[in-house]
C-alpha cells in the first residue's frame, strides 16, 4: 500500500517530536503493509509551518539513513500538505512548493470551518498551470458539510478528493464521519490516506481498522481503487480512476453503526 498523506518527518510540524519517533512510525507502516509513504508536512503561509522544500529533503535524507541503519524497508517520498492561499500559483510554478512525489499532483488542505473567499479561483488557476489538485480530508471541512454541491463542482472541474481512513472510524466527530460515508456513497472519493501523526492515536494501523468497515459497506473494486490503484497512479503520474455511486451505505451500516 501507498500512503500519500503523512506527517512522518520529525520536528517540522505537529508530527513526531524526534527522529526516533519517526522511525517508530515507519516500523508501523511496514507492519501494516505499506511500501511507500509520501511525507507531507503542513505548509501554511506566514506561519512557522511554512517549511522550505530544502528542509523537507534534508529531513527525508536523515530519516532514510535512520531506517537503513535499522533495516526498515520502506520508501519515503517528498510532498507537502499545502493550506489554501492566494499566492499558491506563483509558488508552485516557481517550484518553491512540493507536489506529491515530484509529480503533477498537489495536496491542498481543506480548512476545518469556512472556505476563504476566492478559493475556487485559486484552485482553477493552479489547475490551469497543469497541476492536478487533490483536496485533503474535505470531510473535515464544515463548509463542505453545509454545501456539498461545492465538491461536486470541484470534481466536475477536474479536482480529486482524499479522505482520511480515520474519518470512517469516528475520530473527527460525527459530522466528518457522516460526510465521509456520504462522499463514498456518491462516488466522489478518489483516494484514502492515513494522515498519520504519531504511533499512539493517529497512526498507520488505523487504516486496517477502517478497511474492516469499508469492506463491509463498499464493493471490492471501490476499495481497491481508493486504497491501491489510485495512490499508485499518483506516484506514476496517471489520471485517477473514479468509483461508481453505491447503494446508500447508511442502509448497510444501520445495524452496527454506533455514532
Amino acid at each position: 500500500m501507498i500512503d500519500l498523506h503523512s506527517h512522518i518527518l520529525p520536528e517540522i510540524d505537529d508530527g513526531p517530536e524526534s527522529l526516533e519517533k519517526s522511525t517508530q512510525m515507519a516500523e508501523l507502516y511496514v507492519k501494516y503493509g505499506f511500501t511507500h509513504v509520501v511525507a507531507t508536512p503542513h505548509w501554511m503561509s506566514g506561519t512557522l509551518w511554512a517549511v522550505s522544500k530544502e528542509t523537507i529533503f534534508d529531513s527525508i535524507t536523515q530519516l532514510r539513513h535512520a531506517l537503513e541503519s535499522k533495516s526498515i524497508n520502506i520508501n519515503i517520498l517528498a510532498g507537502m500538505e499545502i493550506a489554501l492561499d492566494i499566492g499558491l500559483v506563483d509558488l508552485l510554478v516557481g517550484k518553491r512548493l512540493l507536489t506529491l512525489a515530484g509529480g503533477s499532483y498537489v495536496l491542498i488542505e481543506s480548512p476545518f470551518q469556512r472556505l476563504p473567499l476566492g478559493w475556487q479561483q485559486v484552485i482553477f488557476q493552479i489547475m490551469a498551470k497543469g497541476f492536478r489538485v487533490v483536496l485533503a480530508h474535505p470531510e473535515r471541512c464544515h463548509h463542505f458539510y453545509m454545501e456539498p454541491d461545492l465538491l461536486h463542482s470541484f470534481i466536475e472541474a477536474g479536482g480529486y478528493l482524499q479522505a482520511n481512513y480515520d474519518s470512517f472510524l469516528g475520530h473527527y466527530g460525527t459530522e466528518a464521519t457522516n460526510t465521509a460515508f456520504s462522499l463514498l456513497e456518491k462516488g466522489y472519493l478518489h483516494l484514502l490516506a492515513t494522515d498519520s501523526h504519531d504511533t499512539e492515536y493517529r497512526h498507520p494501523g488505523n487504516a486496517l481498522k477502517a478497511l474492516e468497515i469499508l469492506n463491509k459497506t463498499a464493493d471490492a473494486e471501490t476499495v481497491e481503487i481508493l486504497t491501491r490503484i489510485n495512490p499508485q497512479r499518483v506516484i506514476t503520474g496517471l489520471p485517477l480512476k473514479t468509483t461508481t455511486p453505491a447503494i446508500p451505505l447508511s442502509k448497510k451500516r444501520k445495524k452496527w453503526w454506533f455514532f
